[in-house]
């Protein structure tokens, strides 16, 4: 699974969502995003999907879940092992929740972090990475 990079922004406190929301608007943050995911592969789960509502355009969107699931602008998994037949030479950014980078961060060979200089409040946060990734 090394065609996996994980992309996220965590605030201090390690949120990364709160509710369906990121509790956060940092304009340079999302252009940074779509730059480095477009013409790639988003593998997210269920309900980060649901928080943004849509695929997001040049992208190809991937939706682990484990319910049944149907949407016309996505491709459905139960796996990560579903990814990597599907990339055709492209690279897999596994961006979100926190369940899924749980399963994919220890088959991520980059984690592209922002981190949000404050702490905010909110239910969905960050696993740990400090073990698996360097500087």
């Amino acid at each position: 699974m090394s065609a996996f990079k994980a992309i996220a922004a965590m605030s201090l406190n390690r949120v990364i969502g709160k509710g369906l929301e990121i509790p956060w608007h940092i304009p340079e943050d999302f252009k940074w995003f779509k730059e480095t995911t477009m013409g790639q592969v988003l593998v997210m789960g269920r309900r980060t999907f649901d928080s943004i509502g849509r695929a997001l355009p040049g992208r190809e969107t991937m939706v682990l879940t484990r319910g049944n699931f149907i949407h016309p602008e996505v491709t459905v998994i139960q796996s990560l092992d579903e990814v990597t037949p599907l990339l055709e030479g492209r690279t897999a950014f596994v961006a979100g929740g926190a369940q899924i980078y749980e399963q994919a961060l220890p088959f991520c060979s980059d984690l592209f972090l922002t981190i949000v200089q404050r702490e905010v409040e909110g239910d969905v946060f960050f696993p740990a990475f400090e073990d698996n990734f360097e500087e």
